[in-house]
């Protein structure tokens, strides 16, 4: 007589750097998804202000002589990054979104132990990361996105060394 003998694998168990790992990436993905809605929606009331800040800091650093430098480059570097928006809000702020939102897929994917979710997670964030050097100026742009990129470049190491564990 033939015995028939299922067998049940049991899940795969998340590691706790995992578990970690994306708990930082759901806090900063949903946070930025939340700044970027939260910033496309107060763009236009924010603008003015802003704007005049920034070219106050820069007459002001004129004034006292400084014509170059960090502080320099960074205030008029926030000028064109705020002229540049002002001009392609919607598209800047849905392409921040729409990555944002993706990365958080990817994120609940690795979350749920599926390697798709880290090449989600790794194309979505590096994709992310060209928006503001296309749409906005690649040389305002460039020391965030730099800066960015390393960040990305971190988790997405420290989410490979864990993809063993994902099926």
């Amino acid at each position: 007589m033939e015995e028939n003998v299922t067998t049940i694998e049991a899940p795969k168990k998340r590691s706790t750097f995992l578990t970690v790992l994306c708990i930082l990436s759901f806090i900063g993905s949903g946070g930025g998804l939340l700044y970027s809605v939260y910033q496309y929606a107060t763009f236009e009331s924010t603008y003015p202000a802003q704007m005049e800040k920034l070219t106050t800091a820069l007459e002001q650093l004129e004034d006292a002589g400084i014509d170059s430098g960090f502080m320099y480059k960074s205030a008029e570097n926030g000028i064109i990054t705020l002229e540049k928006m002002s001009q392609n809000l919607e598209l800047v702020s849905g392409s921040q979104c729409l990555a944002l939102l993706l990365s958080l897929i990817g994120v609940f994917l690795m979350f749920k132990m599926k390697k798709n979710g880290f090449y989600l997670y790794t194309l979505v964030n590096y994709f992310g990361l060209l928006v503001p050097l296309v749409l906005i100026d690649f040389d305002a742009a460039l020391t965030n996105v730099m800066i960015g990129g390393v960040i990305t470049t971190i988790f997405v190491i420290m989410y490979a060394v864990n993809l063993k564990q994902m099926e």
